[in-house]
């Protein structure tokens, strides 16, 4: 039977197979602290694990893990805003002067597939996902209800519809983006143009603040969830192009990919400039970010650090500090 190994043991291992310089009381802490699965070992690659980066002293780990940790606590607060921000605009939207009960709502505003022609492939692909978003509305509200969610309890015993705010309140950030998406045309242009983040020649179709959820729901899940960040392991490449060329036009910085955390920040920045947060806290945030990669860029091999921010990484944030100043 294989026994696990001793910090002092998996200390000596690291020396002896991964050929990383760690010693004394006080890296013992700081490797008990990060933990050796979650932490060493996560921050020894970039990208995938077979990205391993030549590390000589587990100083230079450790930065690695320091500046994923301070990066989530920049990007949180920032993350928490915009998914408030936009469940409570979308509530205002969608109820104000009208019935405000999920049911309503689903069969009168959420019928993008009666726009195509019935039976067509388009038609087809959006009534599925409508469908799917029934069947999701049902799932979410009876595991809440079984969870004992107050509120949800509350309209099922007073024999009341839920409304639409209870409903927002169980949902998921990605759940959001699937909803929205499902939103008539009319209605999600009107939306985006309510959050000014509307552009006539690259909105046509309404869909900027469904790929724009869909774009952070893997670093919200991923900064709640306590996963690594630092190199984008939890993206995919699939992000849409119209968001893309939106935020390069708007922001006037080139080269976005969100292959990078600073394309995140930068796309994070826009939207809460577009819902008027003040120039103070943007910069702030802008700020904060950038200490933590000057650190990591002073602390860890230059060829490493590349991989992790590009070569770009100090231009974008200028030109993100100018835009914030317009």
């Amino acid at each position: 039977m294989t026994k696990g190994k001793s910090t002092d043991g998996l200390m000596r291992h690291i020396r002896d197979n991964h050929e990383i310089e760690i010693r004394g009381s006080v890296a013992k802490q700081q490797l008990l602290n990060m933990g050796y699965y979650h932490g060493y070992k996560a921050a020894l690659y970039v990208k995938n694990r077979e990205n391993i980066q030549p590390f000589e002293d587990f100083k230079e780990v450790k930065a690695v893990y320091d500046f994923d940790l301070d990066t989530k606590a920049v990007f949180y607060p920032v993350l928490v805003k915009i998914e408030t921000s936009i469940k409570n605009r979308l509530i205002d939207f969608l109820v104000t002067k009208d019935q405000h009960d999920i049911e309503y709502i689903y069969k009168n505003k959420l019928k993008d597939y009666s726009s195509k022609p019935t039976g067509n492939k388009d038609y087809q692909k959006y009534l599925k996902r409508n469908l799917e978003l029934r069947k999701k509305i049902d799932e979410t509200i009876a595991y809440n209800y079984g969870k004992g969610h107050p509120a949800i309890q509350h309209f099922f015993h007073s024999n009341k519809p839920i409304p639409l705010w209870a409903y927002f309140e169980v949902i998921t950030f990605g759940e959001l983006g699937n909803f929205i998406s499902c939103i008539d045309k009319d209605l999600r242009i009107n939306f985006t143009k309510s959050m000014n983040l509307h552009h006539t020649g690259m909105n046509q179709n309404g869909r900027m603040i469904e790929n724009t959820i869909f774009c952070l729901t893997g670093l919200r899940n991923a900064t709640m969830h306590n996963s690594m960040i630092f190199d984008c392991r939890f993206s995919h490449s699939n992000f849409s192009s119209q968001l893309k060329i939106y935020v390069e036009h708007s922001t006037g910085i080139d080269n976005i990919t969100f292959d990078t955390l600073t394309d995140f920040l930068i796309l994070l920045v826009l939207v809460l400039k577009r819902l008027n947060l003040t120039k103070t806290d943007l910069k702030k945030y802008v700020r904060e970010y950038d200490d933590t990669r000057e650190t990591l860029y002073q602390s860890i091999p230059f060829s490493t650090y590349t991989q992790i921010m590009g070569t770009d990484a100090k231009r974008k944030i200028d030109k993100l500090k100018d835009f914030i100043s317009k």
